[in-house]
């Protein structure tokens, strides 16, 4: 009953004047390019419903007789995690599987967190002893995980692209990287959450080493996708992120003009009228979209997520950071151009790059081969390994 009802409202709202996107299969990725190019907010939302909607397991896919908001699983959750696409080893990963239930990823290789550096207990004490942290993602606050569509992963399988080795004969032979359309990666950082706040969040219960359970919240969820013909970025946080306890807030104004119509941009409010009322998905707001590195004015385009770009969502733009994940060899071995900007300073801040690329980025080695060659904005091909013996 409740499918029905919401799906009456999908149905209602597509025949709407303000509805410039087809929303009657929401479980469906969306395929209208020239729609979809001119409203990007709405696009950013429609992708939104689509991933997040309920899975089939078995299948890896959405499960349409679900209803949206459903406390299960959703699309994304079950597309190819980087642990399982850049082996240690750089061998080939094993196909995408489809009809075979999938097992469990262990949270430790499911999830990435920083470094120990990073963690604010890295060591602990045993028999009077100060040893390593067998378990650091327990003690971390956020934990982030990447995961890629099957285009995307078919596409790095066909081509070598899961190894350092293929990716640097892309380089040599001056083949270029460019993913499929329809290709679509996402990063999601999730946080514990105290039970009493369950009902806010779309929630994920994991089991530590030590055996015990944890409840995590999905706190942010970047979304890249292809399928416009051209990289699209869209960014979502929870609500509560703006006034958490130890949160830096939003630095930069939401802009979603889907959800709020004819008031400001940053209304800070969900659709309304398209099944997400009454859900966990009504708590989630969009920062923003982007894919231009600059306005008419030439002016840098940002866009920041203050989960993901905790500490420099003033210099954030998605398009500009991944347009610089490449590789290269510098002293002879393979490289890639940094993320973060650096800074002439006794206490380093984290930088990103804005506004267009510069050529000299890239270097050359004479005026015709470059010294990094880009991969398609896709920094998940960072985390390739060399072959074993290579």
């Amino acid at each position: 009953m409740r499918q029905r009802l919401v799906h009456a409202l999908i149905l209602i709202c597509a025949s709407q004047s303000s509805m410039a996107v087809d929303w009657r299969n929401p479980w469906e990725p969306p395929h209208q390019p020239p729609q979809l190019a001119a409203n990007g907010d709405e696009y950013a939302w429609r992708l939104f419903a689509a991933l997040n909607w309920p899975v089939d397991t078995r299948m890896r896919s959405a499960n349409p007789s679900a209803a949206f908001g459903a406390n299960q699983p959703v699309v994304w959750e079950t597309w190819q995690n980087p642990a399982d696409v850049f082996l240690d080893d750089g061998r080939e990963p094993s196909p995408w599987i489809s009809g075979e239930p999938q097992p469990p990823v262990a949270y430790e290789r499911r999830f990435e967190t920083g470094s120990l550096k990073d963690l604010a207990n890295p060591m602990h004490i045993v028999g009077g002893k100060m040893v390593p942290l067998l378990d650091p993602l327990a003690k971390a606050k956020r934990v982030t995980e990447i995961r890629m569509n099957k285009i995307a992963f078919d596409y790095i399988r066909a081509r070598e692209l899961y190894n350092e080795d293929g990716q640097l004969q892309a380089l040599a032979e001056g083949r270029r990287v460019s993913f499929p359309p329809g290709s679509t990666d996402i990063k999601a950082s999730w946080r514990p959450i105290p039970d009493a706040e369950r009902a806010r969040y779309h929630t994920l219960v994991v089991t530590l080493t030590d055996g015990s359970q944890r409840l995590y919240g999905l706190s942010a969820l970047h979304i890249a996708s292809k399928g416009l013909g051209h990289w699209f970025w869209a960014t979502f946080e929870h609500v509560d992120n703006q006034t958490l306890v130890d949160h830096e807030g939003w630095q930069l104004p939401s802009h979603d003009s889907f959800a709020c119509g004819h008031e400001a941009p940053d209304c800070d409010a969900a659709p309304r009228g398209i099944g997400f009322e009454s859900t966990v998905w009504n708590n989630y707001r969009l920062r923003g979209t982007l894919e231009r590195f600059v306005d008419a004015q030439n002016r840098p385009l940002l866009l920041a997520n203050s989960e993901l770009e905790a500490g420099m969502q003033t210099t954030s733009s998605c398009i500009t950071c991944h347009a610089r994940a490449s590789i290269g060899i510098v002293a002879g071995k393979p490289a890639h151009l940094p993320i973060f900007e650096s800074t002439d300073s006794a206490f380093p801040t984290r930088r990103g790059f804005i506004g267009m690329p510069h050529t000299e980025w890239f270097g050359r080695f004479d005026h015709s081969v470059p010294l990094f060659q880009q991969l398609d904005f896709v920094w998940s091909l960072s985390k390739a390994h060399a072959k074993s013996g290579s």
